[in-house]
């Protein structure tokens, strides 16, 4: 009986072991391909941004007015906002990696191809284009954060990879200032968009190494077991889109990004044009001005992400916790109705800053609700869902935008009207998203 224990502990030591040296690897492997999540998300940005910044100076070579660079920057986000929710589906249906990789190297050569445009009608076809390649990155990021992080990690998580979003217009508004002062708009197409399609070699090589991890996790788990249902073994089974646009939970995040989206997108595509035209900086002032005003959202996205998990980790209820941040981060959003009624330029710039890092103590939180809520296998579809939304309500705050401006001469209404729909986005999270559990369907 003795050495048929004995002999039973021998033949399970093993796989257990495998599994937790497979596990453990796993789980430091994650960070450095969320890392490499991260630059690609911050290279998406700057890419984005790069017309922005040099909106001042194409100006006169395209012959636009506001109206024209309005449709310019909305033009990125129809191609951007169409393909969120095929973009989550395709992540779900043909994984992470092999998307990703694609639509990497593809919205590279498409950013570069800026640099050699010659007509109005060349910008806008390359910004659909791009919009269409650089769709698959919110969707396959935050799969990869739901897939790969507990609830307690997520905020943290959440927050390192939207961070990116953050910190790449920070970094993008301050080096298109240099760029553009030193060998014009078309070297900073050219160069932002072919070197950092190195980023593809190590994004491969670890995430396969990932994948193989996988592979000797789930051959211990099916020595141990023959119903495994764990994230690596069995598939899931994936939430139809009808179901999902059904449920009141998704409504609730489609709305309140839909909100945050307008407003984000506002102050990537008009900022730097406020700071220049509106408040008299020059393009170099309005790149340092513009990168601070992102950098310290970028921090406050990731602070804000991890004190939330702290509070989760000691206890506190998810619920609470998540829509509190969310609450005080849209709350303080708001505080963009009073900008246009300031004189002093400083002191406008201050409140301007305040209230776009501000809005960084709720991004984090809001994706970490919806990767919770998300049914298992369906965290890309949940995440093109949130990011349709938010690029839908980003695709007319260009626009609307414009026209106000052009015709009011001022950023008043603009300003305005993106105040209110912070305060809207608090409404929705409030009361139509309710518990922060998975949606479950019969």
């Amino acid at each position: 009986m003795k050495n048929a224990l004995m002999n039973t502990y021998i033949s399970l030591r093993s796989p257990i072991q495998a599994l937790k040296t497979s596990q453990q690897s796993i789980k430091g492997l994650r960070w450095w391909i969320l890392g490499l999540l991260v630059l690609a998300m911050i290279n998406s940005y700057i890419d984005r941004g790069n017309i922005s910044m040099a909106a001042p100076l194409i100006t006169d070579y395209f012959n636009l007015d506001a109206k024209m660079k309005g449709y310019i920057f909305s033009s990125f986000l129809l191609g951007y906002a169409l393909m969120q929710i095929p973009a989550g589906m395709m992540v779900d249906r043909f994984g992470i990696k092999l998307t990703y990789t694609i639509a990497f190297i593809v919205w590279g050569i498409t950013a570069a191809t800026f640099g050699i445009a010659t007509a109005f009608w060349h910008l806008i076809a390359l910004r659909i284009l791009l919009g269409i390649w650089e769709s698959i990155s919110g969707p396959a990021g935050n799969a990869y954060v739901g897939r790969y992080f507990d609830e307690n990690e997520r905020g943290f998580a959440s927050g390192l990879l939207l961070s990116g979003s953050k910190f790449g217009p920070a970094i993008g508004a301050i080096v298109a200032g240099v760029l553009l002062e030193s060998y014009g708009w078309q070297m900073l197409f050219i160069l932002c968009g072919l070197v950092p399609l190195i980023w593809v070699l190590p994004w491969w090589s670890l995430y396969k190494k990932q994948e193989q991890l996988e592979l000797k996790n789930q051959a211990s788990e099916n020595k141990l077991t023959a119903q495994s249902d764990t994230q690596t073994g069995t598939k899931t089974r994936r939430a139809s889109l009808t179901k999902l646009l059904q449920n009141k939970k998704i409504q609730g995040i489609f709305l309140g990004y839909f909100c945050y989206g307008y407003v984000w997108f506002l102050y990537i595509s008009w900022l730097p044009s406020y700071l220049y035209d509106e408040l008299g900086f020059s393009i170099k002032e309005t790149g340092w001005w513009a990168g601070f005003a992102y950098g310290s959202l970028a921090i406050v996205v990731i602070v804000a992400g991890y004190l939330s998990d702290v509070f989760i980790r000691r206890g506190h209820c998810p619920t609470k916790v998540r829509k509190s941040f969310v609450i005080a981060g849209f709350l303080t959003g708001s505080l963009i109705i009073p900008v246009p009624f300031i004189e002093n330029a400083q002191y406008a710039m201050y409140l301007v800053i305040i209230t776009i890092s501000g809005m960084g103590l709720a991004t984090a939180n809001t994706w970490a609700i919806s990767q919770t809520i998300a049914p298992r296998g369906s965290i890309g579809t949940v995440a093109g869902i949130q990011n349709f939304a938010a690029t839908f309500g980003g695709f007319f705050a260009p626009i609307i935008t414009g026209y106000f401006i052009e015709v009011s001469g001022s950023y008043m209404s603009a300003f305005v009207l993106a105040g209110i729909l912070m305060l809207l986005g608090i409404f929705s999270y409030v009361f139509l998203i309710g518990k922060i559990e998975e949606i479950q369907f019969d």
